[in-house]
């Protein structure tokens, strides 16, 4: 028996000796070098790209068998731009196993990788000939085999110093990534090992730049096809523009497999540094994708932002469900909770909780969503489709029982003075692709203190310009129509509006606090602006304004007592300056005006005012500029024995009395002109006055005459 044994191990010997020589024989005599030609002109002929090898191509055949390369260079296809380059790459493999079709990879490292991605706006990019599918379906089956029959050990990976450069323009991503370095434990089947990635990212389009670190524990199993992370913790630090950011991504466990991938649990916290301060979590719980179908039994997330002394806070709950070859994203039980905590608002501290359904078709680039919402005295529902994200086309709906703006914001008890030389330039540049459908319904609206109801606001904005074309209320027991529109390129501003049958005290009072006109009728608005700043609306404002009311008052002069006090001076021509009395008015039946707007300043001279003793006409001007007022209306009493205060006033029936309405709009004044009553009037009046004295010195004058003549008579036929 010994004999046998003998045998065989001398003749193992033997064999092992003679493979020893024969390797020890292929290193010395055989210099892989000598292929490099071959290699290069094969690469040219199957991928029509150069390849360079500067350094040397090494070969190791025993104990492990391996190859070393140096210095490599790859150009772009058809092209002598380099795409690609390493500094030094190595694989090597252990010879024994491979005799029993194992693959025991000892290692695999690359040294200084540099990489350039270049894709159009049309998708096509520089690896699209490297990334084609040449192998046959045989081809796959006969590799799946192989597959199947050996097994793998890899003792490490290592990716040292690697950079890579992007310029993708159809998304939009343009920089590079630097210090890129991967480092693996022992890679085997059924084997746990620690993987370790980080590297940096610079990027002008978008401005930002990162560090990244990940770091977890990797297991595979060949036979179940299953990957295997655990402890999967990813941060990533930098900056996004100018303001600094933190993300972590991580979860306890995560099975990745052909059939089923899932997870209990990802957590992702974010935070975005700067003027505005933004925290973000985002839990998903009980992850699962089967069967093309992405599953999240609960997605639950929170936003919230600080800004100068606000705050607003956004919670959200729903399950999700995404088809992967559908591209079908579905939250069909949507919970949202928005909170806003701000002191310029009326109402410091607003509660919205939303309900409702959102769908998604990545694929057609098409969203679709439902929501709810009750807060405070509200009731809100809506509906909003928006179709070709990257051109978005947004139609929508939207419902409001009721709601009171004024509820929530805040007006200023003073308004600041504007200081137009720090005005800022409008910059609505943003609208231009803003393409909307949509209509907005409002059963009960106060906004500005105006009492609005049944409100109906549809509004079309397409290539910079935005309409809101039948826009229709009821407000004051009458009702407005109109329309509006706004022009991005060169910001124009156009409205007409008809108010008919309102009445226009509670509207001047709610919205102006001014208490100045009474009465039912109409108004309608002609106008158009336009300007690079907002203060210069007022400037540019050109159209027409008319108005006409019935059974109504002008409110702060009672024409008819100031008229009977200031009667006696009219000889003296005095004029009389009188602040507005809110508790003296003028009564009108009717009452019309119109006016003329070029630049911001407006003429009229079509002023017509009726009273039973009464009528009014007038012209002047409203200059907007400098918001003021100066206007003349001619009185005439036509009637002083009827009407408001008529009596005693009968002098001056048929006198066309001035009466100048001037100042600025929050202090107008009332001026009698007397000293502009016409001289024949004046006569009129003063030979009014003075008859009676007259008619009474003529009587006595002819009676002393009578008397006189009498006397001389008796003498003269006396004799």
């Amino acid at each position: 028996m010994k004999k046998p044994f003998k045998i065989l191990a001398v003749a193992l010997s033997a064999i092992v000796l003679l493979l020893g020589l024969g390797i020890a024989y292929l290193s010395f005599v055989f210099d892989p070098n000598q292929f490099k030609s071959q290699l290069i002109e094969l690469v040219k002929n199957k991928k029509h790209r150069d390849l360079a090898i500067d350094g040397n191509i090494q070969l190791k055949f025993f104990p492990k068998l391996g190859v070393s390369l140096e210095k490599i260079k790859l150009s772009e296809f058809e092209s002598t731009t380099q795409f690609a380059a390493v500094d030094k790459a190595q694989v090597s493999l252990a010879l024994f196993p491979l005799l029993q079709k194992q693959i025991v990879v000892d290692k695999i490292s690359l040294q200084g990788l540099q990489l350039r991605y270049q894709r159009d706006a049309a998708g096509q990019s520089n690896i699209d000939d490297l990334i084609k599918q040449e192998s046959t379906n045989k081809e796959a089956e006969s590799t799946s085999s192989a597959t199947q029959q050996m097994r793998f050990d890899i003792e490490g990976i290592e990716i040292a110093q690697s950079n890579f450069a992007i310029d993708d323009q159809k998304s939009e991503l343009k920089g590079r990534i630097h210090d890129l370095n991967l480092s693996t434990g022992k890679i085997s089947d059924k084997n746990k090992t620690p993987i370790k990635f980080s590297a940096q990212f610079q990027f002008a389009q978008p401005k930002a730049e990162a560090k990244i670190d990940i770091n977890t524990q990797l297991r595979f199993d060949i036979e179940q096809k299953l990957l295997d992370l655990q402890d999967l913790k990813t941060q990533i630090a930098g900056k996004l523009g100018s303001n600094p950011f933190d993300v972590e991504i991580g979860t306890a466990a995560m099975q990745l497999s052909p059939n089923k991938s899932a997870s209990e649990q990802i957590q992702l916290a974010a935070k975005l540094g700067g003027t505005q301060e933004l925290n973000t979590q985002i839990v998903l719980s009980k992850l699962q994708i089967q069967d093309k179908q992405l599953q999240i039994a609960e997605l639950s997330a929170q936003a919230q932002s600080k800004q100068a002394g606000s705050s607003k806070q956004v919670n959200l709950k729903s399950s999700l469900s995404m088809g992967l070859d559908t591209q079908v994203v579905q939250l069909p039980q949507l919970a949202l909770q928005i909170k806003l905590n701000d002191p310029k608002l009326a109402q410091t501290e607003i509660l919205i909780p939303i309900n409702g359904q959102f769908s998604a078709n990545l694929k057609d680039k098409s969203l679709d969503t439902k929501l709810d919402a009750k807060f405070d005295e509200t009731k809100l529902q809506t509906s909003v489709q928006v179709n070709n994200f990257s051109n978005p086309a947004i139609s929508f709906k939207v419902d409001i029982d009721k709601i009171n703006l004024d509820r929530y914001i805040k007006n200023a008890a003073e308004p600041a003075k504007a200081d137009n030389s720090k005005e800022e330039d409008l910059n609505l540049s943003a609208f231009k692709s803003l393409n909307l459908d949509g209509l907005i319904r409002i059963g009960a609206l106060q906004v500005k203190n105006l009492k609005i109801n049944q409100v109906a606001l549809p509004i079309k904005a397409n290539q910079g310009k935005i309409a809101m074309n039948g826009i229709t209320a009821q407000l004051y027991q009458g009702s407005v129509a109109g329309n509006m529109g706004f022009d991005v390129d060169g910001n124009h501003f156009q409205m007409q509006q008809n108010l008919s049958n309102v009445q226009i005290n509670p509207i001047l009072v709610d919205f102006m606090q001014k208490d100045i006109v009474e009465g039912r009728g109409n108004l309608n608005l002609n106008i158009n602006t336009h300007g690079k700043r907002v203060s210069q609306f007022k400037d540019n404002l050109n159209g027409s304004v008319r108005t006409q009311l019935t059974d109504g008052a002008v409110k702060g002069i009672n024409l008819a007592k100031s008229l009977r006090d200031f009667k006696a001076k009219i000889l003296n021509k005095a004029d009389q300056q009188q602040a507005a009395n809110k508790n003296e008015k003028t009564d009108f039946s009717a009452f019309s005006v119109s006016m003329q707007f070029v630049d911001g300043i407006g003429n009229s001279d079509d002023l017509d005012m009726k009273s039973p003793f009464l009528r009014v006409g007038g012209k002047g001007q409203v200059n907007l500029r400098n918001s003021s007022l100066d206007y003349t209306a001619r009185t005439t009493l036509v009637n002083t024995s009827a009407g408001q205060d008529g009596a005693d006033l009968s002098q001056l029936k048929d006198l066309s009395i001035p009466v100048r309405i001037s100042g600025p709009f929050d202090k107008l004044g009332y001026q009698i002109l007397f000293s502009q009553i016409g001289s024949e009037a004046l006569k009129s009046a003063f030979k009014a006055k003075a008859a009676p004295v007259l008619e009474e010195k003529k009587k006595e004058l002819k009676e002393k005459v009578n008397e006189e003549l009498k006397g001389k008579l008796k003498g003269l036929f006396g004799q």
